[in-house]
């Protein structure tokens, strides 16, 4: 960035240049400087960006790089002789396995990752015999030796060790040749030993300019059309909640019993028919039959009125299927001239429930053309 602050200043005097002076300005000449210092810190960013992936590639693969050590000897095993073939030489006795890639079960080193290791071994043993100690790779290569002949009284010592470029998941173990031997004990004589010097893992090639431009571009491109998926999926929503809700049906009626004047009854309930309709969007109101129809399941507003003279008892009581009372309006004899009595509720009605109102048995209601005795209703939302 530190190419960054000339630019900013020179876009700053070009800027006092032009609004701070009274000479006139060459706006074509500004205009090319401005637009080659954006250009210079696009580069910029792109060359920082290039650099800044680099290095946390390179970070994030130092970070990924086990850490590698062992060393193991055959301890208390005391002699290992053989005079029949060759045997592998077990290292149980572990001082260090950092990483668990030694297995002392069975004596090998298991590469973890393709790398640079140095391996190195030591071989003690009486001096009377033969002593070879191999390192085989892969139960095939030989790798090194520690040999020593016969010399008389004594013990020997012998030892050899290399840098070894490893593959990943290549084993290493040591083999006690025939008509060999080899000896330790718990001061760890003979030993087996290794650590990881350079990790080797390759490196994915780095991308040039145009690759990081297409993956901006391509990332970019992902990126809308997860937004543009996402707008799409929200629009189907609410186009699905409007059009539910639009299919809603509008109802609402009211009715009166007009102009059938005084009706009343002494034997029985009698049923109500409000012939005189004022209102009924969706048709879910019978002037034939007086009663309310629920085309939906939903709250709904109920609400009636009645009209009667005083001489005699009034009740109007609202039904649902026939059955079950939901509201009464109700006026006792009071002497001369006439009552009005009311009542309504938000009643839940299942679609198909059916309202109706009936004049009960001993009273009496009226009304003429002024629409004294009502009856309405109208749905307030769907459940």
């Amino acid at each position: 960035m530190s190419r960054c602050l000339p630019v900013l200043l020179l876009l700053a005097l070009a800027c006092l240049a032009r609004f701070g002076s009274a000479q006139p300005v060459d706006s074509q000449a500004e205009l090319k400087r401005v637009q080659a210092g954006l250009e210079e810190l696009k580069a910029e960013r792109r060359a920082m960006t290039e650099r800044l992936d680099a290095a946390e590639r390179e970070l994030k693969r130092v970070k990924e790089t086990p850490k590698v050590a062992f060393a193991a000897s055959l301890g208390s095993n005391g002699l290992v002789k053989t005079t029949a073939g060759n045997k592998d030489l077990v290292y149980r006795d572990v001082l260090t396995n950092v990483g668990g890639a030694y297995n002392a079960e069975t004596g090998v080193f298991t590469a973890p990752i393709r790398g640079v290791y140095y391996i190195r071994f030591t071989a003690n043993g009486p001096t009377n015999f033969p002593l070879s100690a191999v390192l085989y790779k892969n139960n095939a290569e030989i790798q090194l030796i520690a040999h020593e002949q016969p010399s008389g009284e004594g013990s020997d010592t012998a030892s050899n060790g290399a840098a070894l470029l490893l593959e990943a998941g290549d084993h290493l173990k040591m083999v006690l040749w025939h008509n060999t031997q080899i000896w330790d004990n718990s001061n760890h004589h003979s030993t087996f030993s290794g650590f990881l010097l350079l990790s080797m893992v390759d490196e994915p090639p780095a991308e040039d300019s145009e690759d990081v431009q297409l993956k901006t571009l391509q990332e970019s491109l992902k990126q809308l059309q997860n937004e543009t998926q996402s707008v799409k999926q929200r629009l189907e929503s609410t186009e699905q909640e409007l059009k539910v809700m639009r299919e809603v049906p509008k109802v609402a009626f009211s009715a009166s019993l007009g102009g059938n004047g005084l009706q009343k009854t002494t034997s029985g309930s009698k049923n109500l028919i409000y012939k005189d309709v004022l209102t009924n969007i969706g048709q879910a109101y019978s002037s034939e039959t007086g009663v309310f129809t629920a085309p939906v399941r939903g709250v709904y507003y109920i609400r009636f009125t009645a009209n009667g003279p005083t001489n005699f008892p009034l009740s109007a009581v609202l039904y649902k299927n026939n059955a079950e009372i939901q509201l009464i309006a109700h006026e006792q004899p009071s002497g001369e001239g006439s009552d009005t009595a009311s009542n309504g509720a938000a009643l839940l009605l299942e679609a198909g429930d059916r309202l109706a109102l009936q004049l009960w048995h001993n009273t009496q209601i009226w009304d003429n053309s002024n629409h004294h005795s009502t009856f309405s209703g109208f749905l307030l939302f769907p459940m």
